[in-house]
């Protein structure tokens, strides 16, 4: 009986603290302006909207295929403009993030 009771304590912890990612993420509300701004525009064609997980922090990638990666608006999950450089280079996050998901393209419904 006592080792039924620690193999369910077991189970039920592997369960409750499994890693679980939401079926369809939401948009944070602080981007939804600059998606709107952009699908009013006549540049939205092939813009994309990603999360990213880089240092398990999100980020969010505004990319639109007239432009290289350069110009490309990243956030991270406060809603501040990513800045590249020494502290922060645009390499290390292009080889390093994670779980990469579209959010929203051009023509998408806000």
């Amino acid at each position: 009986m006592r080792k039924l009771i620690y193999i369910s304590l077991f189970v039920i912890s592997f369960v409750s603290c499994e890693n679980r990612e939401p079926e369809n993420p939401e948009i944070p509300s602080w981007l939804l302006p600059r998606l709107t701004e952009l699908s009013d525009s006549t540049s939205c064609e092939g813009c994309t909207l990603q999360r990213s997980t880089f240092n398990s922090l999100y980020y969010y990638d505004l990319y639109c295929n007239t432009s290289s990666c350069v110009y490309c608006e990243v956030y991270d999950y406060r809603g501040d403009l990513v800045e590249w450089g020494e502290d922060f280079p645009l390499s290390d996050w292009l080889e390093n993030r994670t779980k990469v998901i579209i959010l929203w393209e051009c023509g998408d419904e806000l």
